[in-house]
C-alpha cells in the first residue's frame, strides 16, 4: 500500500524490500500504486504505467506539460529493465539488477623475446626495426597511454606540446638546458622539492629528445657497444619514451653515479622507487628477468616516465610492467589490482575501482612484417651521450 511522505508517494511491494519512489508532478498521473509481489508484476505495472500514463500524456495540454513523453519513457524503460534483470528477493520481490561486467578480450603483445630477434634496418637516410608499426596512441594527446617497445613506435615528425626549459636541478628556467612537457615539469619540480627535504638530492641526466636526436644517440651506441648490446639499452629512434617529451633519465647530485653497479641500491634509486609514483612518474624498465622480459629493455633505475598521478598509482599498484598495463589499458582492458596495493599511497581523491574480470595481456609472437620507419629530418644534434635508451 502506499505511504505519503514529503509530498510523494512511495510504493511498497509485498514480502520484499523493493520500493519504486514516484515524485509528484514528475510524470502525468498524480500518484502511482506499485505492488510487486512476484515475477509478473513488473509486466503488470508496466502495462498499468503505460495505459494510466501514456494515455494521458498523449492528450495532455503541452502548455502544461511540454515534454511529458520524454518524462515517462524513461520510468518504463527502467521498469521492463527490471522485468528482464531483476533478481528474485527473499520475500519474493524483485529487485534490478546491475549489468554484469564483461570480460574485454586484450589482443596478445608481441613478445619481446621475438622482436628483440628483428633485424634493424640501417640505411643512409634512416634507422627502423623490421615489421615495426606506429604506435595505437600516437597523438600528442595520449603522450600518457602511448605504448613504445622495439615494435611500436612514434613517427620521425612527432614532437611533443607545450614544451618548457628546466635546469639539471629540476627549476623550470628559460636557461635551462633540457625540454620537458609543462605538466612533467611542473611534476619533476616538486619531486626534486620533496626529494630534497628527505636529503636526496636529484639531478637530471637527459629529458626531452627528438627522433634526429635519438637517432644520433643510438648511432653513438652502436659505436661505442655494438649493434646487439646497442639495442637492449638504447632504443631505436622513434622508439623511445623520450620522444614524448615527459621521460627524464635521472641520477644523484652528489652521490653514487647512474652508471655504476651500486646505482640500483643507492638511497637515491630506492628514493624513487618508493616515491616516484606520488607525482605521476614511473619507472620504465624495472629489475627482474620477467620484467625484463615484458619491457623489452634491460633494467634501467634511472629512467622514469611521467604519466600523471592517478595512472602513476594504477601502475605500481597492478604489479605490471608499465608496458603491459599501457597495453591492456589502451586495448580496452581493465585494471588490474595487485597483492601489495595497499602499501601504496592513492592521490588524493582517487577512488580505488573492484578487482576486474579482465585477463592481463599475454605475449604470443607475432611476426607480421611492415614498413621501416619514414625517413628521419636531417638534423645535427651535438648532444653529449645520455643514459639509454
Amino acid at each position: 500500500m502506499p505511504l505519503k511522505r514529503d509530498g510523494a508517494t512511495i510504493c511498497l511491494s509485498v514480502g520484499a524490500s523493493f520500493a519504486v519512489r514516484a515524485i509528484h508532478g514528475s510524470f502525468p498521473f498524480a500518484e502511482v500504486i506499485c505492488l510487486v509481489p512476484s515475477d509478473g508484476a513488473p509486466r503488470a505495472l508496466a502495462h498499468y504505467l503505460f495505459k494510466m500514463g501514456m494515455r494521458q500524456t498523449i492528450s495532455m495540454n503541452r502548455a502544461h506539460h511540454p515534454r511529458p513523453l520524454m518524462r515517462v519513457v524513461p520510468l518504463l524503460v527502467l521498469i521492463l529493465g527490471a522485468s528482464a534483470l531483476g533478481a528474485a528477493l527473499p520475500g519474493g520481490g524483485v529487485v534490478a539488477a546491475g549489468v554484469a561486467p564483461q570480460t574485454v578480450e586484450v589482443p596478445p603483445i608481441t613478445a619481446c623475446s621475438v622482436i628483440n630477434k628483428r633485424k634493424i634496418i640501417i640505411t643512409r637516410k634512416s634507422i627502423g626495426i623490421q615489421g615495426a608499426v606506429t604506435t595505437k596512441n600516437w597523438r600528442t594527446s595520449q603522450w600518457a597511454t602511448s605504448v613504445l617497445d622495439p615494435m611500436y613506435r612514434l613517427s620521425s615528425s612527432y614532437k611533443p606540446t607545450n614544451l618548457v626549459r628546466i635546469t639539471w636541478r629540476g627549476v623550470i628556467s628559460t636557461k635551462g638546458g633540457y625540454w620537458l612537457k609543462r605538466e612533467a615539469a611542473d611534476a619533476l619540480s616538486a619531486m626534486f622539492v620533496e626529494a630534497k627535504a628527505s636529503n636526496i638530492s636529484l639531478k637530471i641526466l637527459s629529458a626531452y629528445r627528438s627522433y634526429a636526436t635519438q637517432r644520433a644517440t643510438f648511432a653513438k651506441w652502436v659505436a661505442k657497444s655494438g649493434l646487439q648490446l646497442a639495442r637492449k639499452y638504447s632504443a631505436v629512434p622513434g622508439h623511445s619514451e623520450h620522444q614524448l617529451g615527459t621521460t627524464v633519465d635521472l641520477g644523484s647530485l652528489n652521490g653514487v653515479s647512474w652508471s655504476s653497479p651500486k646505482f640500483p641500491t643507492s638511497p637515491t634509486a630506492l628514493w624513487l622507487e618508493s616515491n616516484a609514483y606520488k607525482f605521476g612518474f614511473v619507472r620504465s624498465y624495472p629489475a627482474g628477468s620477467a620484467n625484463i622480459a615484458l619491457s623489452c629493455y634491460g633494467a634501467e633505475a634511472w629512467h622514469w616516465r611521467y604519466v600523471g598521478k592517478d595512472l602513476a598509482y594504477e601502475i605500481v599498484c597492478s604489479a605490471q610492467v608499465p608496458r603491459i598495463f599501457l597495453w591492456n589499458h589502451q586495448n580496452g582492458g581493465d585494471r588490474v589490482i595487485g597483492p601489495a596495493c595497499d602499501s601504496f599511497t592513492p592521490p588524493e581523491g582517487y577512488v580505488l575501482p573492484s578487482p576486474s574480470p579482465t585477463p592481463p595481456a599475454s605475449e604470443t609472437p607475432s611476426d607480421s612484417p611492415s614498413a621501416p620507419p619514414p625517413e628521419v629530418p636531417s638534423a645535427s644534434p651535438t648532444d653529449p651521450l645520455p643514459p639509454p635508451p
